[in-house]
């Protein structure tokens, strides 16, 4: 992986492989809660956070950490900030499919630097650093043209309950994985066209945001300007993609009126 951080890499490498290890332990066997908001957390997602907590910690002293189930290190002030979602795609996992798995990425001076992605089940790691390229097992993803028109067989990726809105002014396929970081980080393999993302923490899409950056495609909010995650609030709604796309996506304002009412 030329032009990354070996040792970051590797570091970020080792944690979500002994991550993917633990949570694949309790599969099929996890007890599920529900969270204030509805979402499910199980024990596997704070015994998971547990342990990137505690490594990233111990690899990188006097960073803080912010994790979506709670644990909190406090670095001094200006400190890079690392971003832990345990098991992203809960549901997902529950439900003992193939797409969910932990995510971190790290905030260096108020801008994403690096981050990673593994799908436990199916053995598959991410990465993307900034200014160092965007990695799927090892193989580095090429930048991606821009495409003009969508083809009937052009994949949206979208959440699971995305039908229940109004119709969707795209010809090709609209897929749901169960994990927003599946659906940014096959964007950025060229798997899929674009992605719409209604509700987010920057530990969600944190390394597909590198995933995407790093390969040429962009992120915009529903208006169609293009955003950073860590500088708008997580309650902007997200389009990655090629950006061919997403014009279409915002075109005479569906987006905006589809992703108007998402808090």
């Amino acid at each position: 992986m030329m032009g990354s951080d070996v040792t970051l890499r590797d570091e970020v490498r080792a944690t979500l492989l002994e991550a993917g290890a633990r949570a694949l332990a309790y599969l099929g066997r996890a007890e599920r809660e529900s969270k204030p908001d509805g979402t499910p957390v199980t024990d596997a997602d704070r015994a998971v956070e547990e342990i990137i907590v505690e490594r990233l910690a111990r690899a990188f002293p006097g960073e803080s950490i912010r994790a979506e189930e709670g644990h909190h290190v406090e670095g001094p002030p200006g400190a890079p900030v690392w971003y832990v979602d345990p098991i992203d795609g809960t549901g997902a996992f529950l439900s003992e499919l193939a797409y969910w798995g932990p995510t971190v990425c790290r905030v260096v001076d108020g801008a994403l630097q690096a981050g990673g992605f593994y799908v436990p089940r199916l053995g598959e790691l991410w990465y993307a650093e900034r200014g160092g390229g965007a990695w799927r097992d090892g193989r580095r993803l090429p930048v991606l043209p821009d495409v003009p028109g969508i083809r009937n067989d052009a994949v949206l990726f979208v959440p699971s309950k995305f039908h229940r809105k109004q119709p969707v002014p795209w010809p090709g396929k609209i897929r749901a994985l169960g994990t927003g970081a599946a659906h940014l980080a096959h964007v950025a393999s060229g798997g899929g066209l674009a992605t719409v993302i209604p509700r987010w923490q920057v530990w969600d899409v944190g390394c597909g945001a590198l995933l995407i950056g790093e390969v040429g495609r962009v992120i915009w909010d529903a208006t169609g300007a293009v955003v950073d995650p860590v500088r708008v609030p997580p309650s902007t709604p997200l389009l990655a993609g090629a950006p061919s796309a997403l014009r279409s996506l915002t075109a005479q304002g569906w987006a905006a009126g589809a992703l108007g009412g998402e808090r």
